[in-house]
């Protein structure tokens, strides 16, 4: 079973305080801003969104990064985050797909840019998906079937195969 834990710096802090500053410190630099920046400037320019703004956002963002970093294709890095989520029992955004959040032609573009002479993979690693699903549990809140928001230490933590 995986140990989950905020780094050193946040545990001094309670966890939606910790969690809230982890995920910022996250998504504001590199790969992930370049996700999220886009997201934002499509709210801006007027796009209408369904869903009210969620952590799970921010979660695709970094996400989407990782995808870019591994060298996974598109469809590679939807389909894993789709095989790790709980949208049931996400505390916000349960209506929200990936694909509605980053920009297939951004992240082509991104991809393309870290890895100019190879060709994407279309299937995950276990080293991916293994961040993938740690950052999932570190950045995005989940409620229990009372309906209660659950701890990160509460939070089925096992890897799935």
């Amino acid at each position: 079973m995986l140990k989950l834990d905020f780094p050193k710096s946040l545990r001094q802090y309670p966890e939606g305080s910790a969690r809230e500053t982890y995920i910022y410190r996250v998504v504001r630099r590199g790969l992930p801003r370049v996700f999220y920046k886009e997201y934002e400037h499509s709210r801006e320019a007027g796009r209408q969104v369904k869903f009210r703004f969620a952590d799970l956002v921010m979660y695709f963002a970094q996400a989407a990064a990782q995808g870019v970093i591994g060298n996974l294709a598109y469809y590679a890095i939807a389909k894993a985050i789709k095989a790790l989520r709980k949208p049931k029992q996400e505390a916000m955004g349960k209506g929200l797909r990936f694909e509605a959040v980053i920009s297939r032609r951004t992240y082509n573009r991104l991809r393309r840019e870290q890895h100019p002479h190879t060709g994407a993979r279309r299937i995950s690693t276990s080293e991916v998906d293994e961040r993938l699903e740690t950052e999932y549990r570190l950045m995005v809140s989940l409620v229990n079937k009372r309906g209660e928001l659950q701890s990160i230490h509460d939070q089925d933590v096992g890897l799935r195969d």
